[in-house]
């Protein structure tokens, strides 16, 4: 009597979790928790490396993205100081999970001789579209490590209710 009782409560148990795990991967899907899309992690990146002035060749430049995972890219500089990025996208679930509220890290640098980072650029982003405002700033980074990083509030073009906050040693 008391296995019968057992195998029926098993049973039970293990009909109920399949019910429950088959069931709410459906919700997920439907709502799309589970489903990636394209989403362009960082658009292109240029700038050029000076310090006091004076352009840097054959550094290398990090660029770190984070986004629930890090991206870790890297370059060298030419010898006028010039770097540049290629666009990064991303396959992820994240910008249409309503439960996700993470932000994207930037973080654009150098290894110094005492083997310390060298902020070029910071910022974490609250907004997961695209900005216009933020596009053209990465677009043309011109960047003097001699100089003591600063934070900048840079008004959104497309958002005036809302600031981008930038730590860079750019030109703003």
């Amino acid at each position: 009597m008391f296995l019968s009782r057992l195998k029926i409560f098993v049973l039970v148990i293990v009909s109920i979790t399949v019910v429950f795990f088959t069931t709410s991967q459906a919700c997920a899907d439907m709502f799309g928790f589970f489903k990636k899309h394209d989403f362009v992690l960082s658009v292109p990146i240029n700038g050029q490396l000076l310090e006091d002035g004076k352009p840097l060749a054959n550094v290398t430049v990090f660029k770190s993205f984070t986004f629930g995972d890090e991206y870790l890219d890297e370059t060298t500089s030419d010898e006028n100081g010039h770097f540049s990025f290629p666009e990064k996208v991303i396959k992820t679930s994240k910008p249409s999970n309503m439960f996700d509220n993470g932000s994207l890290i930037q973080h654009i640098y150098i290894k110094s001789d005492n083997a310390q980072d060298k902020v070029i650029w910071f910022a974490r982003l609250g907004l997961h579209k695209q900005s216009a405002t933020l596009n053209g700033y990465l677009n043309n980074l011109m960047c003097d490590i001699a100089k003591e990083p600063q934070t900048y509030d840079i008004p959104i073009i497309e958002d005036k209710q809302h600031v981008f906050t930038v730590y860079t040693t750019c030109k703003i």
